[in-house]
């Protein structure tokens, strides 16, 4: 899987947003969404199992309290919702306190991450995305 470019949609009325095609066809029917760092993350079940993993890289280790504390917040904060037919996602079913602190409203960016898409609020992405404009070139060369 290999998610890219950036898609401006609008919640409808029932808080749910449609995936574009592009992202759309690289997911069956679950997703796994996930609010952290500003934005909502949307992995395949698998995806958020290898992502999930990644955060221990020694292996779990069932009787270290930090990786138990750990392993718990990302899982317990994650839904997986179905994606239906006309491929649109219910951000209804994800915590309102978390969706509130991403700041999503009405009008959303749907960004493709490499493993993942991410929801932002559109207005705070483009924010984001000017801010990282201005320090790009220092990030991307030593």
């Amino acid at each position: 899987m290999y998610l890219t470019g950036t898609y401006k949609h609008n919640l409808d009325a029932k808080s749910r947003v449609t995936l574009p095609a592009s992202i759309r066809k690289q997911f069956d029917d679950k997703v796994c969404l996930v609010p952290v760092d500003g934005a909502i993350y949307g992995f395949t079940p698998e995806g958020h199992e290898a992502w999930v993993r990644s955060f221990f890289p020694e292996g779990f280790n069932p009787r270290n309290k930090r990786d138990v504390k750990l392993s718990r917040m990302l899982t317990s904060m994650t839904v997986t919702v179905d994606l239906d037919s006309a491929g649109r996602l219910a951000l209804g079913k994800v915590d309102p306190e978390r969706v509130a602190k991403c700041g999503i409203e009405r009008e959303v960016a749907v960004v493709g991450n490499n493993d993942h898409f991410e929801i932002w609020d559109a207005s705070r992405f483009d924010e984001e995305q000017k801010e990282m404009e201005e320090s790009l070139e220092d990030l991307m060369f030593d």
